[in-house]
């Protein structure tokens, strides 16, 4: 016989708790509100715990930017006598050249074999960046060796740029040994390069100082940091041990051609630089050359820069980007022979000149 299950306590509350358990089951029961007092207290409490974790985290943040400022004005302090001058000296004979004509000139005596085959610096620009320091310093990062440099300076032994140990970053090279553009650890180029030179001074501007003045978290920090340490361990000793060395600076600076640069067709399928757009056409350019020992001009010339590439071989070149890369070649050579000749032409006793000969000894 069934039993029937014991009701305990009165039978209204009974009745309650099976309604509360059937209100439950079906997700209907009404929670308690919470005072207002509570929420209140929470919200400040929360607003509190933030505003007190961002000061802790931006003062962290501002004294890691102090801590790599203050090692940044060490090294200007240390390294930059030694190659801020040089810089200076380079933009203001860029600002000079690039001013009204004021005639060609060759220095008498200048020996051209002596300036291509001695140390020395090489820098290029289009014109119309070599007005201002600012503009010079923007456009000396895409200064390359080209055909001036190939036709111009004598290279004892030319080692292939493409070869020797990969790397990513300047860290990745030995001790006098640069990353450059094809990824690789090799010897510094002969000429230098004065876009080097500018890319080791710029850690050392006011525009990194803004850069890392503007970062908002601490690992942007710590990567400023390392690239200090890398460009300052890297980059600035080499450049100040050339720099040191170097007896001539060598200035091309480029013209626009003759009614401006001619806009690049939309299909035409090649990505060139304003830069190389101007090397590639017919136009005149400006050549300086300085003696940095005495601080004085070698040569000041103003030449077309015009040559006309044939090509030998059965061989034939279709590729619009190598047809491009030949033809800049190709004129910048002829703008290299053309400074060689005026060098060439100094150095010979002018027609009808007599050389002095030399005195008798005394008896």
């Amino acid at each position: 016989m069934r039993r029937e299950p014991r009701v305990r306590g009165l039978p209204s509350l009974q009745e309650a708790r099976e309604e509360r358990r059937r209100a439950i089951v079906v997700g209907k029961v009404r929670v308690r509100a919470m005072p207002p007092q509570f929420w209140l207290i929470a919200g400040t409490a929360i607003a509190a715990f933030g505003v007190l974790y961002w000061r802790l985290a931006e003062g962290q943040l501002e004294g890691q930017k102090s801590a790599v400022m203050a090692k940044q004005r060490a090294i200007v302090q240390t390294l930059g006598p030694k190659i801020l001058p040089f810089r200076d000296r380079v933009e203001a004979w860029a600002k000079e050249l690039s001013g009204p004509w004021r005639g060609d000139f060759v220095e008498p005596g200048a020996s051209l074999d002596r300036i291509s085959r001695s140390p020395g610096v090489y820098l290029r620009l289009r014109m119309e960046n070599a007005q201002t320091p600012v503009a010079i310093r923007k456009a000396a990062r895409r200064s390359l060796h080209d055909g001036f440099t190939s036709c111009f300076f004598v290279r004892e032994s030319a080692a292939d740029p493409t070869k020797g140990p990969a790397c990513r970053a300047l860290a990745d090279c030995e001790p006098g040994l640069l990353c450059n553009e094809w990824n690789v650890c090799a010897k510094p180029p002969v000429p230098y390069n004065m876009r080097l030179a500018y890319r080791a001074l710029r850690v050392l501007s006011t525009e990194w100082t803004d850069e890392l003045h503007q970062t908002t978290n601490d690992l942007t920090v710590s990567a400023y940091d390392r690239d200090l340490d890398a460009v300052t361990k890297n980059d600035v000793p080499v450049a100040i041990d050339l720099l040191a060395r170097a007896k001539y600076f060598t200035l091309v600076l480029d013209e626009d051609p003759a009614g401006g640069l001619r806009p690049e067709p939309a299909d035409a399928g090649v990505s060139e630089s304003d830069e190389e757009r101007v090397q590639r056409e017919a136009h005149p350019a400006r050549v300086g050359i300085w003696d940095l020992m005495r601080n004085a001009p070698v040569l000041r010339l103003r030449a077309e820069a015009a040559g006309r590439f044939v090509p030998v071989g059965d061989a034939v070149v279709k590729s619009a980007e190598t047809l491009h890369a030949q033809q800049r070649q190709t004129n910048s050579c002829a703008l290299a022979l053309a400074v060689k000749s005026s060098l060439s032409s100094a150095a010979e006793p002018a027609p009808g000149a007599t050389v002095p000969a030399a005195s008798a000894p005394s008896r």
